[in-house]
């Protein structure tokens, strides 16, 4: 793997799945906002946060095995990956994000972790429709736009 490759993909971990959640928990308690923590909130929390974490794994080792590439732009697959989780969705990756942030949601309780929530599916909905789609239309052609109309965007 690039150096590059490598660097924007920590890059993007940290800011999406760190930085950004620990600025919306922040938020949350400087306007004082409630939190809600309850034990079985937490343990549901945990466990999102390990399903989101072990699908966003599983489909980074589909994208290297069978893709022979990575999920970053710029050392993307050779080959489209249709395997898996991707039998069922186009974005398992994506669902995978979400799931984590569910998880953090429940886990430390903050409304404004919710807003976060919304505010990344959104993102990645746009970036999907107006970027990865147009893009993998044009690099994989009829194997993908076959694939578009058989396997769902979200679940």
């Amino acid at each position: 793997m690039k150096l590059l490759t490598f660097l924007l993909a920590v890059f993007y971990g940290l800011s999406v799945l760190l930085i950004f959640p620990l600025i919306f928990i922040n938020l949350n308690s400087i306007f004082s906002l409630p939190v809600y923590s309850f034990f079985f909130f937490k343990v549901i929390g945990i466990v999102l946060i390990f399903v989101g974490v072990a699908g966003w794994f599983y489909c980074v080792t589909l994208f290297y095995s069978l893709g022979k590439g990575t999920p970053v732009p710029t050392h993307p697959p050779k080959r489209l990956v249709i395997k898996g989780p991707y039998q069922y969705t186009r974005n398992p990756m994506y669902v995978s994000v979400l799931i984590i942030l569910l998880g953090y949601l429940f886990f430390f309780g903050t409304l404004l972790l919710l807003l976060y929530l919304f505010l990344i599916a959104g993102f990645f909905q746009l970036f999907i429709t107006h970027y990865e789609e147009p893009t993998l239309k044009k690099k994989f052609g009829r194997e993908y736009e076959k694939y578009l109309k058989d396997v769902p965007r979200w679940l």
